[in-house]
């Protein structure tokens, strides 16, 4: 009878042993370079290094540690970007009849108009004002085109002449308003300063004519 030799029976036990340390390690990683859970502060950094031990073999490695959290072949760590969202642009406070970026402020705006170049329209700015039109006015652009339209429907026009309106048809809400014949250039002349003038703040804006 032949007797067994210990030394075979030991290599055998080693052998075993060997294989069943491989099977419990992460594809791809050496035993020798397994590393802890305790070593990364976050699991997304656990999970990216690949190098511990996946005890319920889900994919997922060091689940006790806190997020972020990363699964298998999540990218990156699953950090959040530090770069703060561009803020949103501020709505213009106007309507679509004005300019873009325009604004309002609490102030009532001076509209300077020389007394000297624009006399008729001076004049007929004061007869207005006597007859009870406001002097402080406020931007209505909406619709400004339709009110003129309307109101100055019945009056005919005349060489050299315009119908100068007060208030302006950008500047009230009704059709009426008070009419009469002024020279052409001097109200076109009024009129551009105002544009000008108020071209930079949107409808609601408050305005007063001033005489220089």
């Amino acid at each position: 009878m032949r007797t067994r030799r210990p030394g075979l029976l030991v290599l055998l036990v080693v052998v075993v042993a060997a294989a069943a340390l491989l099977l419990g390690t992460p594809r791809g990683v050496p035993v020798a370079a397994a590393a802890s859970c305790s070593d990364y502060a976050t699991q997304a950094a656990a999970q990216d290094a690949a190098d511990t031990r996946d005890g319920d073999a889900d994919g997922r490695l060091c689940e006790s540690l806190p997020c972020p959290c990363a699964g298998p072949g999540d990218p990156g760590s699953g950090s959040p970007d530090p770069s703060p969202a561009p803020p949103k642009p501020t709505p213009s406070p106007g309507t679509s009849a004005d300019p873009k970026n325009c604004r309002i402020t609490r102030k009532v705006v001076r509209v300077g108009l020389s007394r000297t170049k624009y006399p008729e329209v001076r004049a007929h700015w004061e007869r207005a004002i006597a007859k009870g039109w406001p002097r402080t006015l406020k931007i209505h652009r909406k619709g400004a085109e339709r009110r003129r339209s309307r109101l100055l429907a019945g009056m005919p026009t005349r060489p050299g002449k315009d119908r100068d309106e007060y208030p302006p048809a950008s500047a009230r809400t009704t059709v009426k308003a008070d009419v009469e014949y002024v020279d052409s250039a001097q109200n076109r002349g009024a009129g551009s300063v105002q544009g000008v003038k108020l071209r930079r703040y949107c409808s609601g804006q408050r305005f007063i004519f001033v005489w220089y």
